[in-house]
């Protein structure tokens, strides 16, 4: 007979007693990891196994966190490392709104600590130009039926950054780093577990024009010169809108709109720093 001595980490142990004591609509499952490769990959395998919405997956650490375009997300301690797994009622080209209420829920907890946030199309979040927090959206859908949403969120929490690549950490910041202190994990999920709750019910209650408002008051990028590149190619001009699935509207220089489903965005006066 085989029996498994293997103890639960101080994370895990932390995490499910802190899970025990959560008061939140929006999280109905909380699975927690000491180290997972991905916790995207995880939360997707739960969703097609029928994991109800509301389940979130959650690591210390990630071996292979992924961030858009399958580049690699730095994941060592001191970051939260979680996924959402959500199962919105909603038209399919609805979904694309999804990192927009990530993104607001992120900014608004890191507000809370007196830090001012701000919101790069298409999802990231900063700080003084520098980023904190970066989200990925994986989606299935059949139809005009969405089967699962996969809300992947990393946030450079309590990390030392010296740890991360040197071409990143000039570009990178942390909540440890703007405030001069550590910040409690828990107080920060409980936080931002209630703010995905009052988005997310904004979303689902079709309140798009409540998000489109909150999103563009948060933004640093309406209004920028900015470089894209997607898949066909590289475009330039002004960032001047998005329009009501989330898509960045864009001026060039002949003065043509175009609408940008999504692609890297730099902006240009930072393009030497890129």
């Amino acid at each position: 007979m085989f029996i498994n001595f293997m103890k639960k980490s101080t994370f895990v142990k932390k995490t499910e007693e802190f899970s025990k004591h959560l008061q939140s609509n929006f999280v109905k499952q909380l699975v927690v990891f000491d180290e997972l490769d991905s916790t995207n990959t995880t939360a997707k395998e739960l969703a097609v196994a029928g994991a109800e919405e509301g389940t979130i997956v959650i690591a210390r650490t990630q071996t292979h966190g992924r961030g858009r375009f399958d580049r690699v997300w730095q994941s060592p301690e001191g970051g939260v490392y979680l996924s959402l797994i959500l199962r919105p009622i909603v038209p399919v080209e609805k979904t694309s709104l999804l990192p927009f209420v990530a993104a607001l829920a992120v900014s608004s907890t890191l507000e809370s600590y007196g830090v001012q946030a701000t919101i790069k199309w298409p999802n990231d979040v900063r700080v003084k130009g520098k980023k904190i927090a970066g989200i990925l959206l994986e989606s299935e859908a059949r139809g005009q039926t969405v089967n699962y949403v996969i809300i992947g969120i990393g946030v450079n929490l309590n990390m030392d950054l010296t740890v991360l690549p040197l071409d990143l950490q000039t570009r990178s910041t942390s909540l440890l780093s703007e405030v001069g202190t550590s910040v409690d994990i828990y107080e920060f999920l409980k936080k931002f577990f209630l703010q995905s709750d009052l988005f997310y019910t904004l979303f689902k209650e079709k309140q798009y024009d409540s998000l489109f408002d909150q999103w563009k008051t948060k933004t640093d990028t309406l209004g920028r010169i900015i470089q894209v590149q997607t898949s066909s190619g590289t475009v330039q001009g002004t960032a001047v809108d998005i329009d009501t699935s989330g898509f960045l509207l864009l001026k060039t220089k002949t003065g043509e709109i175009k609408k940008i489903m999504s692609g890297d965005c730099l902006y240009f006066d930072e393009l030497h720093h890129a």
